[in-house]
């Protein structure tokens, strides 16, 4: 894994037709069977994703060197499992410490792991045949139908008032929206 990629992302994109009304295995007899049962389609998108590795930085030039590559001394192990993480306490920020004046800190790249990536997006849809030329299509979409955060990543910066904290998310809250649409 180099340090500015994620361990793993996983997505699958399933879609499905129901096997009723016209032209399909089961309820294919009638008309009023075929309007209400034909025509629907099911699919999703489903993510999972790793955090990417986060490199902490110190927020005072302590080597006085100007090349904004300060970082702090690492005394311990700095990510918590991941049922003690919280938005106030993403990493253990009692594993760093301030290096010395003109020295660099011993910190490595990417040794934070930041916040995970779950999301589902579902979509239903049916399509009516008005006439043999004309077909309308009925959406139904969710996007992030869970309503799952994805927290943006914490403050990585030893000696700011934020540090290991997430202040921010990096999705939006569910959203829903229905179309109707024309075909010709």
């Amino acid at each position: 894994i180099g340090p500015d990629s994620t361990p793993y992302r996983f997505t699958l994109a399933p879609i499905y037709e129901l096997p009723f009304g016209k032209g399909r295995k089961w309820l294919n007899q009638h008309r009023a069977v075929d309007l209400a049962l034909g025509g629907w389609e099911a699919s999703a998108i489903l993510t999972a994703q790793g955090g990417f590795p986060l490199t902490p930085g110190y927020a005072i030039d302590s080597c006085v060197c100007g090349n904004n590559r300060n970082t702090a001394n690492v005394t311990g192990s700095p990510n918590l499992p991941s049922g003690e993480r919280t938005v106030n306490r993403w990493f253990d920020t009692t594993a760093f410490a301030a290096p010395a004046q003109y020295t660099i800190g011993n910190a490595g790249r990417g040794l934070i792991w930041g916040p995970a990536l779950r999301s589902m997006d579902v979509t239903v849809s049916k399509y009516f045949s008005v006439t043999e030329r004309i077909r309308v299509q009925f959406r139904a979409e969710a996007y992030n139908l869970t309503n799952s955060p994805y927290f943006a990543n914490p403050n990585t910066t030893f000696g700011a008032g934020t540090f290991g904290r997430v202040t921010a998310v990096g999705n939006s809250p569910r959203a829903m929206q229905m179309a109707l649409k024309v075909m010709f």
